[in-house]
């Protein structure tokens, strides 16, 4: 047989034995030669490499707060994230000359970052106020309603445009930390 060694040794348990170690012998390094080929071959995960942060402002009547958080990858990988824990903070800021916290926003009632976890499994697309893990990567989608004149309000004066962005930081399962800042939307709010 080509490329086979071949150990021949005469009949009895001693010839027996060295068949069997033989056999042995070639079955690891066969297992071995699979597993590098496989090493070789295979595409490492996509981690989490980038993010994207957008917010828009809609009205009449009540102003409708959307911010939408992504960062591409595989849906796998983006379920793996969140199975293992990773986690988006979300902040919302006046745009000033000094950059202020806008209380009730972006979750009413509260004020300051708020963390956004997902379900330990991939979620639904289009599910609100959670991590989801869809095709296209890992999406957060948080939208509120406010009053006009309330949270989105930030500047004082009725004559000043509101100028408002967020941040988000992503946090994986290890503590590895992406941030990004979003547009900023201006409007009389």
């Amino acid at each position: 047989m080509p490329g086979v060694v071949q150990l021949v040794r005469g009949p009895g348990p001693r010839g027996r034995r060295v068949r069997q170690v033989a056999r042995a012998g070639t079955a690891i390094a066969a297992g071995a030669t699979i597993a590098a080929a496989a090493l070789v071959t295979s595409s490492p995960a996509d981690a989490a490499g980038s993010m994207t942060i957008r917010h828009q402002v809609t009205k009449p009547g009540l102003l409708r707060h959307q911010i939408d958080v992504h960062l591409p990858m595989s849906q796998e990988d983006a379920a793996g994230y969140i199975w293992n824990g990773a986690r988006v903070v979300v902040t919302c800021y006046g745009d000033d000359w000094f950059d202020d916290l806008l209380p009730d926003v972006p979750k009413p009632g509260f004020s300051g970052p708020v963390t956004y976890t997902g379900n330990p499994g991939p979620g639904q697309p289009g599910a609100a106020k959670v991590l989801t893990a869809t095709p296209s990567g890992l999406h957060l989608t948080i939208v509120n309603f406010y009053e006009k004149g309330g949270a989105l309000n930030e500047d004082v004066l009725p004559t000043d445009d509101d100028e408002v962005y967020c941040k988000a930081r992503w946090i994986d399962g290890d503590g590895y930390v992406l941030n990004a800042k979003s547009n900023v939307v201006s409007g009389t709010y």
